[in-house]
């Protein structure tokens, strides 16, 4: 959206200036705090585009998405950085300035704050503004409503029990314990199913739900960036898939793979998903929801980018890359004869670090050969992961032939045959884990899979006792711990 870039700049340094007590480790000042806010369309636009913007700001810190998703799973491998090796080990309590920022919620929770605020304030401005009027205050709230389910369910699976935090803060220090993931999943999921009918299917001026232009902007502006009915839907699909009640998650799935015709989703090829200007540049129909960072609108960085890590000479002026894959490990995944993949997810595979090349956004209209700038998107939910997620539910559901089915539907888009019809039960899961390893890497999926389908012990060093005692869970900052007396870390961090 445009100009959210520098809504959460300002947000985020007055957060760091106004001094206030804390709540959790979160300052408990609001994002917005001037008592003449929340009072004109603008106000109300700025405070919405403050909850995308601080989402994204504590998904793309330090790059924590990728940390939080992708290194503890072993696939990438670090090559001098001391920092990355300990998340790849699950040295989660090394001392580093950026293991300090990864264990650290508050960047969630700041997002977190500012949609309770938003949710609050905003049918207040329809009374002080005309030109605010119900139908987008509406779908102006159930957006904000949507980014706080889904930030919920974000950081259940990287702390497991949280703090649930529903209202704006009163200034007033509290202690809150941590609740029990389920129950945090249970409010998320009631939060998401909220606010389904005040979101459209698409932004194309002709539902009930949104009407004209959104905002002056046409429908391909939006598309994966602003929530929609299909991100909500697929929100609830995760959720419940995690919760491990597969026939709601089915359910979920169903809803938004029977609604192609409404939603515009589809299949991306590997050209497509791969190329400069591709998936990753992002508003294309394989992606269900993204995070956007747009040159158009100032979000693109020379730092903060998957890119900025796997990348190097040639193509950035950086002579080793921070991660890679190695080549034993690219041909133990990707081990079929027909298997495309490799092709277009790495190159240099002959030296002694391949490049990991599935997101190379570096924008071309920067011609400085030193300071390059990365724009790819992150990619949060897209097509193939959700056929992949409703095979799991199904297989799990014992619909062994319609999981296939659905396993096969991307195998086959890969060049890949069909499963054998044989393949059932663990054997069917296993392929569908799989699967989802070769055509998700890179994209914060694989450490969420091997917790989900309880495959830590086989693939990490760690053991069935120390999952037992929390190690699959991050550990709090000490700065959280020591802010909020009600806080308790997780017994294998102790």
């Amino acid at each position: 959206m445009r100009n959210i870039a520098v809504v959460g700049v300002i947000l985020l340094l007055a957060g760091g200036m106004l001094s206030c007590k804390k709540m959790l480790d979160v300052p408990s000042h609001r994002a917005l705090t001037e008592e003449n806010m929340w009072q004109t369309k603008n106000d109300a636009r700025a405070g919405l585009s403050a909850c995308y913007a601080l989402m994204r700001a504590a998904m793309a810190n330090e790059n924590a998405h990728w940390v939080y998703g992708d290194l503890r799973g072993g696939d990438f491998q670090s090559t001098k950085r001391g920092d990355l090796r300990a998340v790849v080990e699950n040295n989660l309590n090394a001392s580093y300035t950026t293991m300090d920022e990864w264990r650290d919620w508050r960047r969630f929770y700041t997002a977190i704050a500012q949609c309770n605020l938003t949710i609050e304030k905003l049918p207040q401005v329809t009374a002080t503004d005309y030109r605010y009027s119900q139908n987008e205050m509406k779908l102006d709230r159930s957006q904000a409503i949507y980014i706080r389910a889904f930030l919920y369910y974000y950081i259940v699976r990287i702390w497991g029990d949280v703090p649930l935090v529903t209202a704006p803060s009163d200034g007033v220090v509290k202690t809150i314990a941590r609740e029990k993931w389920e129950k945090v999943l249970d409010y998320a999921a009631e939060e998401a199913k909220s606010c389904i009918d005040g979101l459209p299917w698409k932004y194309n001026g002709k539902s009930p739900e949104q009407q004209g232009d959104y905002r002056g902007q046409g429908e391909s502006h939006h598309i994966s960036i602003t929530a929609t009915k299909g991100m909500a839907y697929t929100l609830l699909a995760h959720i419940y898939n995690w919760k491990g009640e597969y026939d709601k998650s089915l359910e979920y799935a169903n809803t938004v793979i029977n609604n192609q015709s409404n939603t515009g989703y589809g299949f991306v090829s590997l050209d497509d998903l791969t190329r400069l200007d591709g998936a990753f540049r992002g508003r294309i129909g394989a992606n269900i929801f993204q995070v956007d960072m747009n040159f158009d609108h100032a979000e693109i960085s020379s730092t903060g980018q998957l890119e900025d890590w796997t990348l190097r000479e040639p193509y950035i002026p950086k002579r080793e890359s921070e991660i890679y894959v190695p080549k034993d490990s690219v041909l133990k995944i990707y081990s079929e004869s027909r298997e495309q993949r490799p092709t277009y997810f790495f190159t240099k595979m002959e030296e002694a670090y391949p490049i990991f090349f599935k997101m190379k956004q570096i924008n071309g209209a920067v011609k400085d050969p030193v300071l390059k700038m990365y724009s790819s998107c992150i990619i949060v939910f897209r097509y193939e992961e959700l056929y992949l997620l409703r095979a799991e539910a199904k297989a799990r559901l014992g619909q062994t032939a319609e999981a296939q089915k659905d396993l096969n539907q991307i195998r086959n888009s890969r060049a890949l045959k069909n499963v054998n019809v044989a393949t059932a039960g663990q054997e069917l899961l296993d392929a569908i884990l799989l699967e989802r390893r070769r055509e998700l890497i890179g994209e914060g999926w694989y450490w969420y899979d091997l917790v989900h389908f309880k495959k830590i012990p086989q693939y990490t060093r760690l053991t069935q006792a120390d999952v037992d005692r929390g190690a699959a869970f991050w550990p709090l900052s000490q700065e959280a711990l020591s802010n909020n007396s009600a806080l308790v870390q997780n017994s294998f961090w102790k």
